[in-house]
């Protein structure tokens, strides 16, 4: 690799992450303002909001069994 490429992949890295962190983020204070209090009470299905936001953005062929 040279020192463009690194830097592409880094820079692309840093995106996947902060937009991951950013939707579980979301997805804990909306549980958190729902009345959860605890990490038991959390579940994530395919019909779930947080599913949909991760898969529109990291599978946009949606491929997945």
């Amino acid at each position: 690799f040279n020192r463009c490429i690194t830097s592409q992949l880094i820079k692309w890295f840093s995106n996947f992450r902060e937009f991951y962190y950013i939707q579980m983020e979301k997805f804990a204070r909306q549980a958190i303002n729902d009345g959860v209090t605890g990490a038991d009470e959390l579940s994530v299905s395919r019909d779930c909001e947080l599913f949909r936001a991760l898969n529109m953005h990291y599978n946009k062929a949606n491929d997945f069994e």
